[in-house]
């Protein structure tokens, strides 16, 4: 081409959940084999069958003339309404402050986007890739990060966030995952609180994406934004992906707090707003079927019933994991996620289903050279030897080795085998 078509920081473009599974095809077919995918939060994939109630009420919804219109730019009114009264808090948002979007992803780049491009927003490590990547983007340089601690289940550093929003001028707003992907963490009540103390004490607004807000486990107590926010500007992201099985829908939207209390925040947020106007509006149909699905009576217990399935898919993992040298594993509070983590893990070598897949892995490791992280060697050489395809822990922006799992799988054989062979490939690749 006449002109070089990358932009300079496209190398700061990556989403390792899904660029792991190119490696894994590719494998699946030189090995004839089949992958167990434990790479992305799909529960459909991973064999969990839709109720038929679910079912029933989108054909029923599908019929509608309505469905098949747009809606407002905001979102289906109704549902705006549904979502203030079940899921927020009208002393700090109303209905005109709810915005949907197609799926969260969409959410975050418009959020972090129509920011300046000096102005940064100081995120968690590990995160979700697409916060850590379109802050990236957004500034054309690496993301700012906070650490979660390990050895205090994955809790926020709260004199990192104190100091990097203090001494930073750029930093305008501090992101929390919380309930956390990847780690399942449920932060405590008080670590929040004083993250909301900062963001107050250094006139930044707070993101909080809370898109697993019912996923939280037994015994497990989980705050809201809106319930401690107090007059400090904030969002809160949530979605239906993770609540029902449907991560197809692409039906997500943020809650605005407080925005008449500050100009710029309320300027900005107008400029979300004006960002979504050029896409007219988000999908009518799975905003229109929301307050159906969460209304139905059969709701709650099928919630309650994969939440416990996933607690005790979380225990048989943090159980047997821990019992494997230069492993460490917490236990989550939620969610459907795990992370383990690889200890002073070596650059070393599993046997490989076959002669082909040695020779791509080798050639890859030889082509990509220094660039591959130790965690995404351990992962190519898992997926070769055992066929589990996990995602690198640096691939969530950690500097932390280690992957990250899922706890979906429905089949109860299939899960104690995946761990049995998680198990012998780590402890293999140690020798």
């Amino acid at each position: 081409m006449r002109q070089n078509l990358l932009r300079a920081d496209n190398k700061l473009l990556n989403y390792p959940i899904r660029e792991v599974v190119t490696i894994g095809k590719q494998l699946e077919t030189l090995g004839n084999f089949k992958m167990i995918w434990e790479n992305i939060g799909d529960p459909i994939t991973a064999g969990e069958k839709v109720p038929e109630w679910i079912k029933t009420i989108v054909r029923d919804n599908s019929t509608t003339d309505q469905a098949f219109a747009y809606t407002d730019t905001r979102g289906y009114l109704p549902t705006r309404q549904y979502v203030l009264d079940n899921f927020s808090d009208e002393k700090v948002c109303s209905v005109d402050d709810i915005l949907f979007f197609n799926g969260l992803g969409e959410a975050i780049n418009k959020v972090i986007n129509n920011l300046p491009r000096e102005a940064r927003i100081l995120v968690p490590s590990p995160t979700y890739p697409s916060h850590a990547t379109a802050e990236a983007m957004h500034a054309g340089c690496s993301f700012i990060s906070y650490q979660l601690n390990p050895e205090n289940n994955w809790e926020p550093d709260l004199q990192e966030i104190e100091n990097k929003v203090k001494y930073n001028d750029h930093v305008v707003a501090i992101l929390v995952i919380n309930p956390n992907n990847p780690t399942g963490s449920v932060f405590k009540r008080e670590t929040l609180e004083s993250i909301v103390s900062i963001a107050k004490e250094n006139d930044c607004f707070l993101i909080f994406d809370e898109i697993y807000h019912s996923m939280v486990f037994e015994g497990v107590n989980n705050t809201l934004l809106h319930e401690i926010i107090g007059e400090v500007p904030g969002i809160s992201m949530k979605g239906i992906s993770k609540d029902i099985p449907w991560p197809g829908s692409r039906c997500g939207w943020i809650e605005v707090y407080n925005a008449e209390k500050d100009a710029d925040f309320q300027n900005f947020i107008k400029m979300i707003l004006l960002a979504k106007m050029l896409e007219v509006c988000s999908t009518t149909l799975p905003q229109m079927i929301l307050p159906h699905l969460y209304d139905a009576p059969e709701f709650t217990p099928y919630l309650a019933s994969r939440i416990t399935k996933y607690q005790k898919r979380a225990e048989q993992a943090v159980k047997l994991l821990n019992k494997v040298p230069n492993v460490r594993v917490s236990m989550p509070g939620g969610v459907f996620y795990l992370v383990v983590e690889l200890l002073d893990l070596p650059r070393s070598k599993l046997t490989s289903k076959t002669k082909t897949i040695r020779l791509f892995i080798d050639n890859l490791l030889k082509e990509a050279g220094e660039e591959v992280n130790a965690d995404f060697q351990f992962c190519y050489e898992l997926m070769g030897a055992e066929g589990v395809c996990v995602v690198p822990l640096s691939g969530f922006g950690s500097d932390l080795n280690g992957f990250r799992m899922t706890l979906l799988q429905e089949d109860d054989e299939v899960f104690t085998e995946t761990l049995g062979a998680i198990r012998r490939g780590v402890e293999h690749y140690y020798l």
